[in-house]
């Protein structure tokens, strides 16, 4: 016999007798399911189609294109359909004016996307959770009968959703329309002058539907939101340039052009926080008032900018560029940044002799610098609207960022060296770039003392470096009049190091889980910190690097935040070869990062819940960890070998902390196969 069910409490709890009968609800007994995951997920398939017309002519040429991309996920009742049109073309209106112009528009709309990250709403995060004895299949019919609509049907009502309930009625749709293009005007005004116009806009509106059903465990009494999403840029831009060729040895290519960039975003907001009625999604249906928030901005950048290219010989070349941007983001007395740069290289191979297996030798050398400007508001204060306690009384609450009304812009000054070598005509192809960066005056936001009244402050402040070796490599070992083998080799490599902070100032970029990236002053701007294992810090103790266990046999934890390592890789590889005979390709990419950590929250809950492989050791014999105990003190410590037994639960729920970082790290590094592609070309006749 089913039980009777209240209705959902406020506070997620339930009313009643809550005893339900398996033999009435479960077909079959709760046996152990090793693929239970695997059960629940499904084979996800994409399917693209495109067709395209094509037409040139004197008077200009035309292209129009259609691609739909429908694609089925993972995750039951998934989707999204994806449709774009194109087009482009070019008009020749006389033999001096010509008119480009390109517009494309995007259409996306699902019907439920999946919620991503950490709570409940994710069912990444449920499956950390989810018990290896449950048979899966028997949560399909997600409503307990007689209460459908009104209470689902789960193994656990203290803190998840039936997995099926959560992707069946919990949804997330989207509605996406997005249009860009440009049109631009080319006049060439004499053999020597050419003037380009051009004005170009990117919009979209985006309308998100979130949905959740009665007895959700967040929402017992569901939850309906809309949100409204706006956001324009626009671009419009001139430029003119003058070309000349003196005598036959130098040429020189002068411009000078602006623009105008506009941005406007505003996004709206729009909740129910409770329903009325169950499965009625509406804001008539609300049984509290609508929550509704904005948050509208707008930012505007103008720019003038010039270029000047001198050539001799068309083997030596010498390019200046000069820019100086006014942003509306910055106060006026420091909203107009200037910044310049300049580049050399020549062509060795034309100037010198050189053996007849080096078919090109090009060096460069360049340094450049680039200003940024910050965010739209952060200049003042502002008030923002709370939830009212009652319909009569606003509440105001003002930011918690002490604004900055004397930010300076960003600089980024750097300097690169570049060499690309071609051998025995092209079959061996070299490109190599080292660069050096440093960029000053960062925009940044540091903490400060709650007690003010404010969580954090913005500043200029600091200098870090970034500095790194590029690579791209190709190779022709076969080539015949049917077959040809071809590798490219793509390396690269990137070091930053905070130079320069002031004033012993440390700063969080980020932060999740108890893992900080910290900017500090001769640590790097990708370091990850946390607190991780006490171990032993006498090198010349026989037990130095060991972990310090206390009395109750559980592995002592640091206090403070300590060094864990970096998310950026030492270095990341490419490889890509393709196989062509007469009209077959075959081709496979390879991909290679090395070095760097993750931090896995996953990797904690799993953990501590019992889910994940290692927890299985010791849960019949207990876990004496391997380590040493202090029995002196603090000031004169005395190590012996840890010999305490722990019971299995106790260990991995201390030991797995969810703020331990370095129980929670992995190597970042990968080797994986990630494109393999066959092809067919058909003859043209």
């Amino acid at each position: 016999m089913i039980a009777q069910f209240d209705s959902p409490r406020t506070d997620g709890t339930r009313g009643g007798d809550t005893s339900v009968s398996n033999a009435d609800i479960i077909p079959t007994p709760w046996v152990s399911q090793p693929d239970n995951t695997k059960d629940f997920f499904e084979t996800g398939i994409t399917k693209t189609n495109s067709i395209a017309i094509s037409k040139s002519g004197e008077m200009g040429n035309m292209r129009l294109s259609f691609q739909n991309l429908d694609q089925e996920g993972t995750l039951p009742n998934t989707d999204l359909n994806r449709n774009t049109l194109s087009f482009s073309g070019t008009m020749n209106v006389s033999d001096k004016v010509k008119v480009n112009a390109n517009l494309n528009y995007v259409k996306t709309d699902s019907d439920n996307r999946p919620a991503v990250g950490y709570g409940t709403e994710s069912i990444m995060y449920l499956f950390i959770w989810y018990g290896r004895q449950l048979n899966t299949n028997n949560l399909r019919d997600y409503w307990q009968p007689g209460l459908e609509g009104i209470q689902q049907f789960n193994y656990n009502y203290n803190y998840h959703d039936n997995p099926y309930f959560t992707m069946y009625e919990n949804t997330n749709a989207q509605d996406k329309d997005r249009m860009f293009g440009n049109v631009s005007l080319t006049y060439d005004i004499s053999e020597n002058w050419k003037l380009l116009l051009r004005s170009g806009r990117d919009f979209y509106r985006d309308f998100r539907v979130r949905k959740r059903a009665f007895s959700t465990q967040r929402f017992p009494f569901g939850t309906y939101q809309e949100d409204n999403i706006f956001f324009e840029e626009s671009n419009s831009d001139f430029l003119l340039s003058y070309n000349k060729t003196f005598g036959e040895k130098f040429n020189l290519n002068i411009s000078a052009g602006g623009n105008q960039l506009r941005q406007k975003q505003d996004f709206t907001k729009s909740v129910a926080p409770q329903l009325i009625n169950p499965g009625v999604y509406s804001f008539n249906n609300s049984r509290q008032a609508v929550q509704v928030s904005s948050n509208n901005s707008e930012k505007r950048i103008n720019s003038l900018y010039g270029y000047a290219r001198f050539g001799y010989d068309n083997v030596l070349f010498m390019d200046i560029t000069g820019r100086n941007d006014w942003s509306s983001t910055l106060p006026e007395g420091n909203n107009s940044y200037f910044y310049p740069s300049v580049t050399l290289s020549a062509i060795a191979s034309d100037m010198f002799n050189m053996p007849d297996w080096v078919t090109f030798a090009k060096v460069r050398a360049a340094y450049a610098e680039v200003g940024n400007d910050t965010d739209a508001y952060r200049l003042r204060s502002f008030y923002q609207n709370e939830t009212q306690f009652d319909s009569s009384t606003p509440i105001l609450t003002e930011s918690s960022l002490i604004p900055n009304s004397n930010l300076k812009p960003e600089i980024t000054g750097s300097y690169e060296f570049g060499l690309d070598l071609r051998f025995l005509q092209s079959r061996i192809n070299l490109d190599m770039t080292y660069y050096d960066s440093a960029t000053k005056n960062q925009i940044i936001n540091i903490s400060t003392d709650i007690a003010s009244g404010y969580s954090s402050q913005l500043i200029n402040a600091g200098e870090v470096r970034n500095y790194g070796f590029e690579a791209i490599a190709n190779f022709v070992p076969v080539l015949t009049d049917n077959f040809k083998w071809s590798s490219t080799f793509n390396f690269a490599t990137n070091k930053s190091e905070v130079t320069d902070l002031g004033d012993d100032i440390q700063f969080t970029l980020t932060s999740a889980n108890g893992a900080y990236i910290q900017a500090r002053e001769g640590g790097s701007i990708s370091a990850i910190y946390g607190r991780g294992f006490q171990r032993v810090e006498d090198e010349d103790s026989e037990y130095f690097g060991q972990m310090i266990i206390n009395n109750q046999g559980i592995p002592e934890r640091t206090d403070d935040l300590v060094y864990q390592g970096d998310y950026a890789p030492d270095f990341t590889l490419g490889m890509q070869n393709t196989f062509k005979y007469k009209n077959v390709d075959l081709g496979f990419l390879i991909d290679t990062r090395q070095g760097g950590i993750v931090v896995s929250r996953t990797k904690t809950i799993g953990s501590t819940s019992g889910q994940l492989q290692e927890t299985l050791e010791g849960r019949e014999t207990g876990i004496v960890a391997e380590g040493v105990v202090n029995t002196g003190t603090a000031e004169s410590p005395n190590y012996v070998p840890n010999t305490v037994n722990v019971d299995a639960r106790t260990f991995n729920n201390r030991y797995y902390e969810r703020d331990n970082v370095e129980a929670a790290k992995y190597d970042a590094s990968y080797t994986k196969l990630r494109e393999v592609s066959l092809g067919y070309s058909f003859p043209q006749k």
